[in-house]
């Protein structure tokens, strides 16, 4: 059993000053109601879930689970980056002392305050991940690049987030670390599939949209709203109003069977999507799989985003891509991964 510090006060962005001695993850397992058997335990877990935003609790969880005993690079297996910046929180990104089950707290912060596109800097600061390797398919038109990039929020408090900060504008180091305590450095790397660097533990985090994409996704929203008839004989006027032309929108007066409705939606745009046959998924589940095994990776964890509410995967994609990545994983040799339940 390991023995490290831990931290609870002070200063919420690290963990030191406490003498603790860490449990294993089937310790933990047992004591949250999760214990099956050592042997299913101790593989590698797959997370599924609906929306990106989703893995930053899951990641939170596979560390608290013992999975992920230090900051781990990130293989970022999407149809977009998620490299957004968040510009600032409600509530802190680093969950409070004493809030009991800090999991409960990121689960959450990942609902509440979190964006599809802007989890992943986040996770570098609360000391998730060290290295973000983000791998587009090879349908998109990308050009792969390598950068050095940092993240911090103001006074380390985990609300105010700021991204490629120019330390040599502040002249004295001193106010540096004052006005920003968690200041991290990353590399971000853009890259196709067969430029991911080999032998390495990492976190894989995967997007169904990476097979069949649809960029287009506002083309599919639409909402409708029961409204009165006194609303609906005023439609003209409203429909007169010269700013209407500038919100995006569109609206659509219908009566049926004696009532009223409006359609809204947003002004349809071109059709940009990726939709491939199921043989041509097939076999880029498993170029991805043995790409990864050729080049000697082992996921810690993995994570499978559908985002299937976003409609960026679309809805009669899912199911079989999920399908057949799972197949994939699981049947990867040396990976001994399981499903999580």
């Amino acid at each position: 059993m390991r023995v490290y510090y831990e931290r609870r006060d002070v200063m919420p962005w690290r963990h030191v000053g406490i003498l603790t001695s860490r449990p294993s993850a089937l310790c933990l397992a047992a004591a949250n109601g999760n214990f099956r058997t050592r042997e299913n335990f101790l593989k590698p877990p797959i997370y599924t879930f609906d929306e990106h935003n989703e893995a930053f609790f899951f990641w939170h969880k596979a560390r608290r689970d013992g999975f992920l005993d230090a900051p781990l690079d990130l293989v970022h297996v999407d149809a977009h980056s998620d490299m957004g910046q968040p510009s600032s929180f409600a509530k802190s990104l680093y969950a409070p002392a004493g809030s009991g089950d800090d999991v409960e707290y990121y689960r959450e912060f990942a609902r509440t305050e979190l964006e599809i596109g802007g989890f992943i800097l986040p996770a570098i600061l609360s000391g998730l991940i060290r290295n973000v390797y983000f791998v587009f398919p090879s349908w998109r038109n990308h050009t792969a690049k390598r950068r050095r990039m940092n993240v911090c929020s103001v006074f380390g408090e985990g609300k105010i987030v700021k991204e490629n900060l120019k330390a040599g504008k502040i002249s004295d180091p001193r106010v540096l670390k004052k006005a920003f305590p968690d200041l991290t450095g990353f590399n971000y790397a853009t890259l196709p599939l067969e430029s991911v660097p080999r032998n390495r533990m990492v976190i894989l985090d995967i997007d169904l949209d990476f097979f069949a994409c649809r960029d287009s996704i506002l083309n599919q929203f639409a909402y409708k709203f029961e409204i009165t008839a006194d609303q609906l004989r005023a439609r003209e006027a409203f429909l007169q109003d010269r700013t209407l032309p500038f919100s995006g929108m569109t609206f659509d007066f219908t009566e049926e069977n004696g009532r009223s409705f409006v359609r809204v939606s947003p002004r349809k745009g071109e059709e940009v999507s990726h939709l491939p046959s199921k043989q041509a998924i097939v076999a880029e589940v498993e170029r991805l799989v043995n790409t990864l095994l050729d080049k000697k990776i082992k996921p810690a964890a993995v994570t499978v985003c559908r985002s299937c509410f976003s409609g960026y995967t679309p809805p009669e994609y899912v199911a079989f891509i999920e399908a057949e990545l799972k197949r994939a994983l699981l049947g990867a040799a040396g990976w001994d991964l399981t499903l999580a339940v």
